[in-house]
């Protein structure tokens, strides 16, 4: 008998459209336009925050792939109590 693996996908920026100038099927189809897909040429021109992809999580600085927007004078997205949050939801302590 066969098992069926559960695997985990993760974005690929829809790679299939994006290597022909299409983009991410998010993009598309998102009815706020909260997701771009755009040159950071036009984000500069067309927008007051300015994109960053630097997070400060405690003492670690960590660059990811993903931008979010900014105002100009914020060095980098400081997040806070991130750990204890996610611990108190994964894992409740025995009684």
């Amino acid at each position: 008998m066969m098992t069926k693996l559960e695997l985990m996908m993760k974005c690929d920026m829809c790679y299939d459209r994006t290597s022909v100038g299409k983009r991410p099927m998010c993009a598309t189809v998102c009815p706020s336009q909260a997701l771009a897909y755009v040159p950071p040429e036009r984000i500069a021109r067309e927008r007051r925050e300015r994109p960053t992809n630097v997070f400060q999580f405690g003492n670690e600085t960590v660059t990811t792939l993903v931008s979010m927007m900014v105002p100009p004078e914020v060095p980098a997205v400081v997040v806070e109590g991130v750990e204890d949050d996610v611990m108190d939801y994964l894992w409740e302590p025995e009684p």
